[in-house]
């Protein structure tokens, strides 16, 4: 269930940057971005963007993972995803099982933390400007552009924490 709803968000954010692109373009400030968008875009619009937004959650989510791992997971070994062979081999003989399940639950939650900032900083901004650039050939108005690196920015500056906690907890589990 935490996977869909991650889904539908990033798909859900990915399509709120792409109408801010789009309709963007002409509007200056925010109540001309709503007035603009208020006008171009029905009920059946929004519902068959509601509804899309799902798989292209899924298809966003899975160029996060490749991105994760072949990338990320290079700079901060923590990132990768590939389970590690001392700690599955210590699991199996570890007398404090509960510990351990509770460290491996909190590397699972921080890695959805870390798609999530991910997907939703930088990936679904930058896949919307691609889209309405490149594709739709549509300028985009520089003050969008800005709010997007500026949110950008502060939804991916707690990645470096996720990045240290989960070395917290690796460090637990490889101890005890």
């Amino acid at each position: 269930m935490k996977q869909f709803l991650r889904y539908q968000v990033s798909g859900s954010v990915l399509i709120f940057w792409v109408l801010v692109f789009y309709y963007g373009n002409s509007a200056a400030n925010l109540s001309e971005l709503v007035f603009c968008m208020q006008s171009n875009l029905s009920g059946i619009k929004v519902i068959t963007g509601l509804a899309s937004a799902i798989p292209i959650g899924v298809i966003l989510h899975q160029f996060s993972v490749l991105i994760k791992n072949c990338v990320i997971a290079k700079i901060w070994s923590e990132f990768d995803d590939f389970p590690k062979k001392g700690v599955i081999l210590k699991l199996n003989y570890d007398t404090k099982e509960k510990s351990s399940q509770y460290c491996l639950e909190r590397i699972s939650n921080l890695n959805s933390f870390y798609y999530v900032r991910f997907d939703n900083g930088f990936l679904s901004p930058f896949v919307a400007w691609f889209v309405v650039f490149l594709f739709l050939g549509r300028s985009i108005h520089y003050m969008w552009w800005i709010s997007a690196v500026i949110i950008g920015v502060i939804t991916i500056s707690y990645i470096p924490k996720i990045y240290y906690e989960i070395k917290k907890y690796n460090d637990i589990l490889a101890s005890s």
